[in-house]
Order: C-alpha cells, then structure tokens, then sequence
C-alpha cells in the first residue's frame, strides 16, 4: 500500500508486560529429539570456511547426518529483475517501525506502484482502507514498477519495513564487494521486493489456503502467489526477464505463545491431504518452503530454487526457554539449503513496546536477510549459521566446536549486554541448571566450558535460552549471548554484520 492508505493488521500476541519479573520457565526441545535430527547439509560458508555437512548433535557428542557431499554450490545466472517475497507476522510489517528510514532508492531497486504491502480492504469496506485487524480482503493489483521506497501506512503511520535494508544491501554488496569476482554478475542487480505478511497470524494463517477462522479474507499466502503473477506479468511488459529468488519469513512469535499456553494449532494435516503431517512448527517450515518453491514454480517456469529466509526469534518473554526457537533450528538442519537460518535477532534494536523492533532495527534485519542472500544466490553457496557441529565432555570441562562462518569467535559484551556465562547453562538430566565456573574461547571455533563440579549422568547445554519472564525482549534482561564471528562483510547503513550464535539445546555426554 503507497500512502494513499494503511495497512492494519492485528497486534501480534503478547503475554507480557514491561518491567514484571515474575513468570516459569519452560524447558525447550533438544535439538536431538525425534523432531531435530537428520538432515545434512555441506558446501562452504561466504568466507571461504568448508562446510562439513553435520546435522544434529547427539547425546554422545557425535554428529548425526554428516556427509561430505550435500547441496553443491551453484553457478549464479543472472536475471533483470529478481523477486524477493516477504512474509510473517508483525516484525514483517515492520508494526512500530517509525519514523520511516528509507525515502530515496540509491540503486534500481523496485516495489509495486501500489506498495511494498499491496493490500487493502476490510469487511466493512472491502474497497477501502484500511485493512481491519484480521487481514486484508483484497489483493491491490499493481499497473507498474517503482523505486522501491519506505513509507508504507500501518496503523495510519508510514514504517520502515525490512524490505529496503534487504534489496539496498544486496544491490551495494553487488555493486561494491563482489564486483568483478563472480562470473555471470553485471554491474547491478536489481532487486523487486514485495510483502504480504499479517500481524498476529500463526503458521496456519500464513500457510498455503490458510486457516479456517478468517472467512472473507485474501489468504497472505495467496497474495504472495497473486505478487509473484504481477511480478512476472509487469516484467514481460518491460521487456524483462524475471526470477523469484527467494522467501523471507520473519515469524514465530504466535506460534511460539501458543506452545508455551498450551494451546498450539499443530499438529496440523498437511496442505498435501496427509493426515497430521505436521507435528512441530519445524515440520511447518519445510512444508512451508516446498509449497512457496513448488507454487512459484508453476507461475513462473523457472527451475532456479527458492530457499526460505529465516530469522530466529529472539522476541518472547513470556517464559525462560522457547520450543519453537529450537524447532527453527530443527528445521534448518532438516532441510538443507532450503530452509535457511540467516541467524537470531537479539543483537537488534527492539522498540520500548516490549514486542516489536525500532525502525533501525527493521533495516539491520533487513540487511542481514541480504548478506545471506548474497551468500546463497551471488556466491553459489550453502549458508550456515553460527551453531554447534560438536559437543564433548572431559570431566567439568565441557567443549563445543561450532560452525563459524567467518572465523575467530569473539565474546563481545559491548554490542550485546553481558548474560550469566554469556549466555550459556549447562542441565543436568533432571533438568536442574548447574553452576558453570568459566567460560572461554578455546580456538577459532570453539568454546570450553568449565563446570564448578563433575557432573553425574548425560546433561544438556543451551545457549541464548535465558529470557527473563515478563521483562521486556532484547538486552539486558531479554534472551541472548555474546557469542559471535568476526564476518566484516560491509553494510550500506554502517550496522556490523557479525553473525551471533543462534539459540540452542543440545545433549552433552
């Protein structure tokens, strides 16, 4: 929607309010539970660092699914204009996103005439603006390109989604850093960005024909279907060629209140007919990648990928420890070079509403989304976060080699507020936390920490799983570590693009 009218979405759930202390924690899946193990994935990370193509780590610090073969890395093939869809609940639609960042478009980036949100319509007035706080009615058709700027309404305020973070990013890495190095790439490249996110809306909601408790509205999914039609129309128009690259999803948070409620929507039937095909919000992402990649695919007849983008939530605080920041780890692990983990979000800035990022926020992620996507579709490469390949234990002294993209790790307490063992808790098998005495750097790619006691029995290690319950999300008192690479890919705004340790729950022996 261009400013002739705004977008209102639902407020995203939130249990919580800014400033209490008081709440249970919820212990988290393991990353080797039935739901986490399997997949493999392999290649080399953007900084030349060889991936080993590990899954999950197990209870006897081995490694489930390792390979040495996996995704390959894939030639880039150059299109005029290439499609990045957007979608997720309220950080999607950047709800709080003010004041707007992004009013010049310093390359040839491109959004819809009728807005990044092309959408409009409520009940009452399914002609009108705005949308009403259950989805948007109707599809607002585009008749052409333009600049892609910020400034969309919502909630009758113009916000800075990611949207322009993501293509400004991609488009000056293309310009700058990979020019001349990557065979196929011309000087530019351009990059159409359009979003059909709902604020509030679970993974039912969002997924292909939606939920059944939102009658009379455009499912989001199908209007992502209805963006790419436009895409690829408006592009044969100018003479164009025209390629989806990919999906971002920034999500999680309903999903993740009604596990910790107990009131979540999955399992759910898969959107293929099959009986209770999706048990967890991991199974939920792959379906949801496949049905975007196969979807795309009949519209567009092209037979390049599309990977789903993920950002892990960081955003709870409705309780100590989320299930579903695991399962998007699961699901990355799960479906290799498909679904991708761009890395977690407790680095960003987050607004004083306790739910939602700041505008500069918004563009940092909006960034990040690109970086990654330079890395995938640019260079030809997997992607992996910063995360754990290895656990092992030598009496107190428990190690973790991780996969670090751009090598060494650093424990940086200045970008993100120092947390207790910076971020880490060792549990032993009655789930109790036992005191950790240090924790250090043990090489470029390592952690060792050591316990106050032997422990007895096999343990569990998490990372980043240390909310506190009805505080507010981001530093200092949200969920996070200070655990991180040394990646300086350069960003167009200055924000470092260092890659933070993602969430996690693993065995230790």
């Amino acid at each position: 929607m261009r400013n002739r009218h705004s977008l209102l979405l639902g407020i995203a759930v939130s249990l919580a309010a800014c400033g209490s202390d008081a709440g249970d924690p919820i212990s988290a899946t393991g990353a080797n539970s039935p739901r986490g193990g399997g997949g493999s994935g392999s290649g080399s990370d953007g900084n030349g660092v060889e991936g080993d193509g590990d899954g999950v780590v197990t209870g006897n610090g081995s490694v489930d699914g390792s390979s040495s073969g996996g995704a390959p890395a894939s030639p880039y093939t150059d299109f005029a204009i290439n499609h990045v869809l957007v979608t997720g609940q309220s950080n999607s639609v950047a709800n709080g996103g003010t004041p707007v960042l992004s009013t010049e478009q310093p390359y040839g980036n491109l959004m819809f005439d009728t807005g990044v949100m092309p959408a409009r319509g409520s009940k009452s007035a399914p002609n009108g603006v705005p949308c009403d706080g259950a989805g948007c009615v109707k599809y607002d058709v585009p008749s052409s390109f333009v600049p892609l700027v910020e400034g969309d309404l919502f909630f009758n305020y113009g916000v800075e989604t990611p949207a322009s973070g993501l293509a400004n990013e991609i488009a000056f890495l293309a310009q700058g850093h990979y020019k001349g190095k990557i065979p196929g790439l011309p000087d530019k490249h351009d990059v159409l960005v359009s979003l059909h996110g709902r604020s509030g809306n679970t993974y039912w909601c969002l997924r292909k024909n939606g939920c059944n408790y939102k009658p009379g509205y455009n499912h989001p999914f199908e209007q992502g279907m209805q963006e790419v039609e436009s895409g690829k129309s408006l592009a044969a128009a100018a003479g164009k060629s025209y390629v989806v690259r990919a999906v971002a999803a920034i999500h999680g948070e309903s999903d993740h209140y009604s596990y910790t409620a107990g009131v979540a929507e999955l399992p759910l039937d898969g959107t293929d007919g099959t009986p209770g095909k999706i048990q967890t919000y991991a199974d939920a992402l792959v379906e949801w990648q496949h049905d975007y990649e196969t979807s795309i695919r009949a519209i567009t007849q092209q037979s390049q990928p599309v990977p789903l983008f993920i950002s892990q939530i960081s955003g709870w605080n409705d309780a100590k420890t989320s299930e579903l920041a695991q399962h998007q780890l699961d699901a990355h692990l799960a479906a290799p070079g498909k679904v991708v983990l761009i890395g977690p979000a407790y680095a960003f800035a987050f607004a004083s509403d306790c739910r939602h990022y700041t505008n500069v926020g918004e563009k940092h992620l909006g960034e990040m989304f690109g970086k990654v996507y330079a890395k995938v579709v640019l260079e030809g490469r997997t992607w992996e976060p910063v995360r754990p390949r290895h656990v092992t234990r030598d009496g107190a002294e428990v190690t973790v080699q991780f996969h670090v993209p751009a090598p060494p790790l650093v424990i940086d307490t200045a970008l993100v507020a120092e947390a207790a063992s910076y971020g880490f808790e060792y549990l032993d098998a009655a789930g109790a936390p036992k005191p950790i005495a240090k924790v250090e750097l043990a090489g470029p790619d390592a952690v060792r920490l050591t316990l106050a006691a032997v422990p007895t029995g096999a343990g569990r290690l998490t990372y980043a799983q240390n909310q506190t319950p009805l505080t507010c999300i981001g530093t200092p008192a949200g969920a996070r570590g200070n655990l991180r690479d040394s990646d300086a890919t350069p960003s167009r705004s200055g924000l470092p693009l260092y890659d933070w340790a993602v969430h996690f729950d693993v065995a230790v022996p």
